[in-house]
């Protein structure tokens, strides 16, 4: 299937149309996700940050109800009577102090002070009212807690063994600085769990804890993790600060309270968020299959719209293959596709034309070769009829016309050989000096020649007989041969990298006009010998070296200047020379 065009089309339409459906499927979803996800983060997060804010003012109010009672005057002056005189009077004042003061808030479980020289502490419970015979070691750990922090804390209960409390701990101390003792303010962990973290946890939480400023763990979820130190109970990265983040699909939430520093965790994994989502799910499947649908259909009626055009120039291309070029397409749509039939057809058209033009020029090219071999002989018998007219001068004693009839020789070859289209200036020169040479006889010395051709320069190739056309023109045109004084200047020379050949006459030049009208006219045959006039230069300097070679003509009343420039070019290769 893939072979043809129709399934290729039918493939890439199904291909970009599915691409197309997921990629807004899975955008639609992911953003969806990403939205919910938000939402039910920011939501938890606000509910989560008010919690933390009523734990907050709950243990703000707590510490000024312990602050209060340490400094009441009447529990100071008990506590120094029974330190004093050891009457239990003293004692039973002081837990109805406790007492009372514990009614001021709801939270507090129990308000008890540490006797640390006695060993004992007092509390506001009906029972026990008193507790005798405390640890050393944990009144000396009570004391330290409260030297490091006045804000709550977990400590081990001095009254109920095995117990944890969240106390706030003060220091009493009478009015010279002493120490009477230490008034603890606990309050219990379920307490706290049901009054605060109950209200925000919900069946998506698996993780919920709340722990002190040291990072111990006051209440949770799970007893076993009570006393812990967190985050060593979770795999998870906690924040650094308050706020809630991804990883590893799990959401996780910090925010600690301003007063007291306890910080409320809480994880929940994100499948749990997302699992509303199912019949979205089932709703962008229903989308992707109608778009599937759709695709199919669209694929089949494309490609039967493309194809079948496609198809019958198939038909027809394979029967011009065979040589039948009589054939056409139909063209029935005025599409690319049918711009390609009317080009076809064309194109047949112009093949037909082509093979007819191929056949008469090949018959043409047959006369012509025919009409060449009838002709072949003329060029030889004039080369051995001038060569037998000079020997038969030179064996009679006329050295000169026998030299002059050996350089009309030599330069009719070089003006008729068609091989060779590049010699060097050397060559060039010396075959342009036999032409000169004929000339001044004939003119009887009429013009004088002076040559200033640099060694550099003799070295480079050039196009074949470009100078002998310039010299011919300022005989014929320029120098005024009757007034014996002519002259002309042929120099030549290199400059960076740029070849400059110079032919100057002391003539009566030419005007505007005549140098236009000589480089507007296209190559044609002269009078000259070589039978390649000044246009045919300069057509063939611009074939061979575009804008790099050109001429120019400068001419007044006393004289005219052409300046031929070329790149200087010091090798050439072979077959170039040869053909």
């Amino acid at each position: 299937m893939l072979k043809s065009i129709r399934g290729k089309i039918m493939l890439a339409i199904l291909a970009v149309t599915m691409f197309t459906a997921c990629s807004i499927t899975v955008v639609f979803y992911l953003r969806a996700a990403g939205m919910i996800e938000e939402n039910y983060s920011g939501i938890l997060y606000g509910r989560m940050q008010q919690t933390v804010k009523d734990l907050d003012e709950s243990l703000k109010e707590i510490y000024y109800v312990d602050t209060r009672t340490a400094w009441d005057e009447a529990l100071r002056e008990n506590v120094r009577s029974y330190i004093s005189t050891k009457n239990e009077d003293n004692l039973e004042t002081v837990a109805e102090l406790l007492r009372n003061h514990s009614r001021e808030y709801k939270d507090i479980n129990s308000l008890y002070f540490v006797f640390p020289g006695e060993k004992m502490a007092v509390t506001s419970e009906e029972f026990p009212v008193n507790k005798q015979g405390l640890a050393k070691k944990d009144i000396q750990k009570l004391e330290e807690e409260q030297a490091d922090n006045s804000f709550p804390v977990v400590v081990e209960s001095l009254i109920h063994e095995g117990d944890s409390f969240l106390s706030v701990v003060q220091k009493v101390e009478d009015d010279n600085g002493n120490v009477l003792g230490y008034l603890a303010a606990d309050i219990k962990e379920r307490t706290i769990y049901y009054e605060y973290l109950e209200s925000v946890n919900d069946e998506k939480i698996t993780t919920i804890l709340l722990v002190d400023r040291n990072n111990e763990i006051i209440t949770s979820g799970d007893y076993s993790d009570l006393g812990k130190t967190f985050p060593g109970i979770t795999d998870n990265d906690v924040p650094d600060e308050n706020g809630y983040f991804e990883e590893n699909g799990v959401i996780s939430f910090f925010s600690r309270g301003g007063f007291s520093s306890c910080g409320l965790y809480l994880e929940v994994p994100k499948k749990e968020v997302l699992s509303g989502l199912s019949e979205m799910r089932l709703f962008l499947i229903g989308i992707f299959g109608a778009f599937f649908v759709m695709a199919v259909l669209l694929a089949l009626w494309l490609s039967r719209v493309v194809c079948g055009p496609l198809k019958s120039m198939t038909s027809i291309v394979e029967k011009v293959g065979e040589g039948d070029l009589s054939l056409r397409t139909e063209v029935v749509t005025s599409d690319e596709i049918g711009t390609l039939g009317k080009e076809f057809n064309h194109m047949l058209d112009y093949i037909e034309d082509l093979i007819a033009k191929v056949i008469e020029e090949e018959q043409q090219k047959k006369d012509a070769e025919l009409e060449a071999l009838q002709y072949q002989i003329t060029p030889h018998f004039m080369y051995n009829t001038l060569n037998s007219i000079k020997f038969a001068a030179f064996l009679k004693g006329e050295k000169e016309l026998a030299g002059l009839i050996g350089d009309f020789v030599e330069l009719l070859q070089a003006s008729i050989n068609k091989k060779g289209s590049f010699l060097s200036v050397a060559d060039e020169i010396h075959i342009l000096k036999k032409y000169i040479h004929l000339q001044d006889f004939r003119y009887q010395g009429s013009f004088q020649v002076e040559y200033n051709i640099s060694e550099e320069a003799y070295s480079c190739y050039i196009p074949r007989l470009i100078l002998q056309p310039l010299v011919e023109n300022a005989l014929l045109h320029g120098i005024d041969i009757k007034r014996q004084k002519g002259k002309i200047w042929i120099s030549g020379n290199v400059e960076n990298g740029k070849l400059t050949l110079v032919v100057a006459d002391n003539g009566r030049g030419m005007t505007r006009e005549q140098i236009r009208n000589l480089f507007d006219s296209h190559a044609k045959k002269t009078n000259g010998l070589s039978a390649v006039g000044v246009p045919n230069v300069k057509e063939r300097l611009k074939l061979y070296y575009g804008e790099k070679g050109g001429m120019k003509y400068d001419s007044s009343s006393d004289g005219t200047t052409v300046t031929v420039f070329l790149p200087a070019i010091y090798d050439i290769p072979e077959e170039r020379r040869r053909n």
